[in-house]
C-alpha cells in the first residue's frame, strides 16, 4: 500500500472483499465493485494475496493515528432540542 497511487479506500475495500469471500474473488469482481480498471484490480488482488500468505500485515497492528476526522453532521440538520444540548460554547459555525 505504501507509495501506491491507489487510494487507501480501494485497498481496504478490496482487502475486505478478499477476506470475506470463502471461495475467492476474481479481479473482475473487484474491478466492477470498486469502479477501477481490471489491471488495477488484478494488481490489488495479487498484492493482498501475497501479504496474506506471507503474514506481512504486521504494520497494521498497534495504535492508529488519523489526521482528519469528521464526526457528526451539520447543526442546521439537527433537531432543535438536540442542537441546543450538543452545540454549546463557541466554535466554528455549523
Amino acid at each position: 500500500m505504501e507509495d501506491s497511487p491507489i487510494g487507501l479506500d480501494k485497498w481496504m475495500t478490496a482487502m475486505w472483499q478478499i477476506v470475506n469471500c470463502k471461495n475467492g474473488i476474481s479481479s473482475y469482481e473487484i474491478h466492477r465493485a470498486l469502479g477501477i480498471t481490471q489491471k488495477t484490480a488484478w494488481f490489488l488482488d495479487h498484492r493482498i494475496r501475497l501479504a496474506l500468505t506471507s503474514g506481512s500485515f504486521e504494520k497494521l497492528t498497534g495504535e492508529v493515528e488519523a489526521d482528519e476526522t469528521f464526526i457528526g453532521g451539520k447543526a442546521r440538520n439537527m433537531h432543535v432540542g438536540k442542537r441546543q444540548r450538543r452545540i454549546t460554547g463557541t466554535g466554528r459555525e455549523g
